[in-house]
């Protein structure tokens, strides 16, 4: 290494590091080069800031920021050239900025004091994990529905000697009344929204089922039923939330890139790479995000509780109907409303044993065809669905649904949430198979994403991984950061809009935040066009909208409502697996309060009692200074389930907090028993 690159690297460096102490040169000359490197670098310093300055008339200091920012982003192609000693997984950002928050030349700044990793999503910890788990890539791609629903008209369009085709309708006259099935009929007109095609072929004995298939559609009397809304849509753009179950932002660079790219590019998408979650599974973080209520409880870093504002009794146990929520809110402000849930148990209410809404909440839903699929449809129609044969999956059908909404009432205002809950649920590669579907749906409807506010997001990270991923670092963070790319119409691209929410994005935000920047759209945008980016306190609500200059106050895991658990600002932590009969200490002490909450939850003559089979991690958070110590601890047991917990403990009376635990294994049914009392993912069934 040259003497320069020495000098150089010893500005990092107390005089005393090994890497700075003189080597057959003087104390003096040492000094003399450290002056002049830091002279060098104070001027620097001071010409950016004249820069900046003058940048403030021209599109102001977020337009420099905006551009700082971008250039921190490594495209995929750039990170594969990148060298080993070059890779981000070791290093470290701070998202903070010095901005402005009014319009003067008066610089606020503002520190969050959070600092995030920063992994390159192909990182080679996290290579052994990415492992080819595509079941569509040897199905039948040039497969050909038999059947087709067009213009109110149901109709056979693949002709075969010997087989017979009919149809029934599923229809729900209420979201929780008895489905109603029609009997078979012959091919014609028909109003059904939710129709089932079947063929059979006659077999020596009877007839064999060798088609189903479920068909979607929009009828006009559906749409002629409707009031004419009374807003329009040059002044009230079309809202579409996206939410893709379990993506990160690392996942979805891996296994969205076209799309990604397309949304980016096309639609100048902003990236929030520094979402935290606020509950453990899906339906916590819907709560946050549609309804704006907090359903676990926790403690935020720092020790201060964090209530919940509903508890388990309100949230599950009672119908949803009169409870405020983002549906009402675009439903009473005029705007026609869909909810397209591709998981027949709703992810938003249900999930999977409470009541969640009485009746009809959205003027449209897709609850029929997860019905079918899962329930009352013909054994071929639910293996149409599969994937595996003939490509073809529920999210497939969800798109054409959407499509179908999107035709139908092109001319006002629409609002629409979209869970796709199986593209990438359950494996770290899964979603990859959607991106050509994905990309297809963006590209076939450019024109009214680009005229749209578009919001593509998750509700929590990736929980389903093995636990040698989650002994990574980059696989701990995935665990609790939720992808989140927003783009808005483009017609409001140039207002300032795009500078203020790159800004925002990097910092902290929560599912809270989000929200806030939905409301804000809704209600408080439009009258000025949306080019208000004064700061904006919307009544109850916790969060701060992207579009707008949010608070100077810090975002870290101490001020913002998110459990200790989730929160993805790094702390320092310890290594504690070498520290004598701690690690079991814990792991028993965890079992044992897994133990208590199913004796609280009268479950014990339904579920096993676990034992420890390994500790395989422990770590202390923070320094052990004052009365109280945070740990994580990772625990495997003996059925198999595996549990992540944060414990505080009180030094001084041994007494321990236990956080909200997540069952990090794919624990599919073994719970399934507790659903009639308290459901719990805490149990493993006996039966």
């Amino acid at each position: 290494m040259s003497l320069a690159n020495e000098e150089k690297k010893c500005l990092l460096f107390e005089y005393e590091h090994e890497k700075c102490k003189p080597s057959g040169k003087s104390r003096r000359f040492v000094n003399a080069n450290r002056l002049f490197y830091t002279l060098f670098i104070v001027s620097v310093l001071v010409f950016i800031a004249l820069y900046a300055a003058i940048s403030w008339h021209d599109k102001g200091l977020n337009n420099y920021f905006s551009t700082v920012n971008d250039s921190k982003s490594i495209t995929d192609q750039e990170n594969s050239t990148k060298s080993d000693s070059e890779i981000s997984g070791n290093s470290t950002i701070i998202p903070n900025l010095t901005t402005s928050e009014s319009i003067s030349t008066t610089q606020i700044p503002f520190k969050d004091d959070c600092s995030v990793p920063v992994f390159d999503p192909w990182d080679e910890t996290v290579k052994p994990f990415l492992t080819d788990t595509d079941f569509t890539k040897n199905c039948d791609r040039t497969w050909k529905p038999y059947t087709e629903l067009k213009n109110g008209t149901w109709r056979i369009v693949q002709e075969k000697p010997g087989m017979s085709c009919k149809a029934r309708c599923h229809h729900f006259p209420d979201l929780t009344s008895s489905v109603k099935i029609s009997d078979w009929f012959e091919p014609g007109p028909t109003d059904c929204q939710f129709l089932e095609a079947a063929c059979w072929e006659k077999g020596l004995i009877s007839e064999k089922e060798v088609y189903g298939y479920i068909h979607t559609q929009i009828p006009p009397s559906k749409r002629e039923k409707m009031e004419k809304p009374k807003i329009r849509k040059s002044e009230n753009p079309d809202v579409f939330v996206f939410i893709l179950d379990s993506i990160t932002p690392h996942s979805a660079k891996r296994s969205l890139p076209k799309t990604l790219e397309h949304f980016k590019s096309k639609h100048q998408a902003v990236d929030f790479p520094f979402l935290s979650q606020v509950g453990v599974r899906s339906q916590m973080n819907a709560f946050a995000l549609f309804f704006g209520k907090q359903v676990e409880a926790g403690t935020i870093k720092g020790g201060k509780p964090l209530e919940a504002d509903w508890a388990e009794e309100e949230y599950c146990k009672k119908y949803l109907d009169d409870k405020h929520n983002i549906f009402r809110d675009f439903g009473d402000a005029g705007y026609t409303t869909v909810h397209i849930d591709d998981w027949y148990l709703q992810t938003l209410t249900y999930n999977p044993v409470c009541l969640g809404f009485e009746h009809y909440y959205t003027n449209h839903t897709f609850y029929p065809f997860t019905y079918i699929n899962e329930v009352s449809g013909i054994k071929k129609t639910k293996d149409s669905l599969k994937g595996s044969d003939l490509c073809r999956e529920s999210f497939h059908g969800a798109i054409d649904y959407f499509d179908q909404f999107a035709e139908a009432y092109s001319d006002r205002p629409m609002f629409a949430l979209q869970w796709f809950v199986m593209l990438g649920h359950e494996k770290l590669t899964w979603a990859k198979r959607g991106d050509d579907p994905m990309l297809a749906w963006f590209e076939r409807n450019f024109e009214l994403f680009d005229n749209a506010f578009v919001i593509i997001t998750s509700d929590h990270g990736f929980r389903a991984g093995s636990s040698d991923y989650y002994q990574t670092e980059i696989g701990a963070f995935e665990k609790h950061n939720p992808f989140l790319q927003i783009s808005v119409p483009k017609k409001y691209r140039d207002n300032g809009i795009l500078e203020v929410m790159r800004e925002n994005a990097q910092r902290l935000q929560t599912h809270y935040d989000t929200r806030a920047t939905i409301l804000d759209i809704l209600k408080y945008q439009p009258s000025s066009n949306f080019t208000d980016r004064s700061t904006l306190k919307i009544p109850d609500e916790k969060g701060n909208s992207y579009l707008r200059h949010q608070p100077s106050t810090p975002r870290n895991c101490e001020t913002l409502p998110i459990p200790q658990q989730y929160c993805i600002c790094k702390s320092k932590s310890t290594d504690m697996m070498n520290v004598d009969g701690l690690a079991d200490r814990f792991g028993n002490a965890l079992l044992k309060h897994i133990e208590d909450e199913l004796v609280r939850l009268n479950l014990t003559s339904l579920c096993h009692s676990f034992k420890v089979t390994e500790v395989v991690s422990l770590d202390l958070h923070g320094d052990s200074i004052g009365s109280k110590a945070m740990y994580q601890i990772s625990v495997k047991t003996n059925l198999p389930a595996h549990f992540d917990a944060v414990i505080t403990e009180d030094k001084e009376t041994g007494k321990m907090e236990f956080e909200e635990i997540e069952r990090l294994d794919r624990y599919g049914t073994t719970a399934d028993c507790s659903a009639p009392i308290n459901f719990t993912s805490l149990c493993y069934c006996k039966n």
